[in-house]
């Protein structure tokens, strides 16, 4: 009796959960973006004969049931702590670390690093501009004693390597792999949640930057300045793209923090190009993105094809060909230049030696992550 009970009880238990569920799948309003995930969901397909056909229909259906699951960020949270549990510390290629540190897993060793590297000599060499490369390694290379057991290897000190071997002399290299790897302060120079650099981390590379590149010719008065001079604002409460990855929830927030210049405040003027759109500021820092799920975006309003800088301070005019890590060093970068061209070579199509007299560039700065030199299909001239 006891068995047959316990039986009729679970599927009861059963038939519930399956009721609800449907009814919260007819009734609950449908979310558009994930804040926790930093994506737009699935929207339900449109019926037609031509998509049932062609297999459309049940393939955007299948994403719409997925996206649209009651309480999904707690299901798939839940997943990745169990996971967590039978020993399988990676939810979608996110370490849980030390201290709560989510570190996104090493890239493919079968990568484009020498091709890229390859491209950005020729182009350099091609314009005969004064030249750097800035490699930002990755957060697991230089904060290796916040990863779990049984890790997979970090190889960016191989790789920064590679990158001097390839460049030739008349590009300056700047090696943030020792500097970072060596340094006391290396658990602030990135988020706990994120795999961008904090604006410590930032402000690090500026002052390596700083002493191993400035000469007259790029920067009238240069001095590499220190943390005194800036006014610092910290926001709390931000949670980021490796957070979003890997749904470990109870993660604690990072803190963001805006390193305003106390001499170049308020000079600046930003002007962001994206297609047809054209957006004009008086600041670097975008604040309305403060209240929002993705805080880093902040940072120049995130990425956009074209970004002009007009800092209002004597120099030369930089091109600065970048990922997302430059967001946060343009704000240090301004005090040198008198311009700073920002572009983002994954959406700007444009000609880029055109742009380079157009704007009387120069210098000409390449600032990329190592994973995207070595990864990226989009670092075409």
């Amino acid at each position: 009796m006891k068995n047959k009970f316990g039986t009729k009880l679970i599927i009861c238990v059963f038939t519930a959960f399956i009721f609800v569920m449907g009814l919260l799948y007819i009734f609950m309003p449908k979310n558009e973006f994930s804040e926790t995930e930093k994506r737009y969901l699935a929207t339900a397909p449109k019926l037609s004969f031509s998509s049932v056909k062609d297999g459309s229909f049940s393939k955007g259906f299948e994403n719409f049931l997925a996206d649209q699951t009651p309480m999904r960020t707690f299901f798939v949270s839940v997943n990745a702590y169990f996971e967590l549990i039978k020993g399988n510390n990676g939810s979608n290629g996110v370490y849980l670390g030390k201290d709560g540190t989510l570190i996104e897993k090493p890239f493919d060793r079968d990568n484009r690093l020498d091709i890229n590297i390859g491209r950005i000599a020729a182009f350099a060499k091609e314009t005969g501009l004064r030249s750097s490369v800035v490699a930002v390694p990755s957060k697991g290379y230089v904060c290796s004693d916040k990863l779990p057991k049984n890790a997979m290897d970090y190889l960016d000190g191989q790789y920064s390597e590679k990158i001097k071997s390839a460049l030739p002399g008349n590009i300056k290299y700047i090696d943030l792999t020792t500097e970072f790897k060596n340094s006391p302060d290396r658990d602030r120079y990135f988020y706990r949640t994120d795999h961008h650099w904090t604006s410590e981390g930032a402000f690090a590379a500026y002052r390596a930057i700083s002493r191993d590149l400035f000469l007259p010719v790029s920067s009238v008065m240069h001095t590499v300045p220190s943390k005194d001079n800036y006014k610092i604002e910290t926001v709390k409460g931000f949670y980021g793209t490796s957070y979003a990855k890997a749904c470990y929830t109870l993660t604690k927030p990072d803190d963001v923090e805006l390193w305003l210049d106390k001499e170049t405040l308020g000079k600046a003027k930003v002007t962001i190009i994206d297609g047809k759109d054209e957006i004009s500021s008086g600041s670097m820092f975008f604040r309305n993105h403060l209240s929002e799920g993705d805080k880093y975006l902040t940072f120049l309003d995130g990425n956009h094809p074209l970004v002009k800088i007009e800092t209002g301070n004597e120099g030369a005019n930089l091109l600065l060909i970048k990922d997302s890590f430059a967001h946060c060093i343009a704000p240090f970068l301004a005090r040198d230049y008198a311009n700073i061209i920002m572009i983002d070579l994954r959406y700007y199509k444009s000609n880029v030696r055109q742009l380079i007299e157009e704007e009387d560039i120069n210098e000409m700065m390449f600032l990329y992550s190592i994973e995207n030199l070595a990864t990226s299909r989009d670092i075409l001239f």
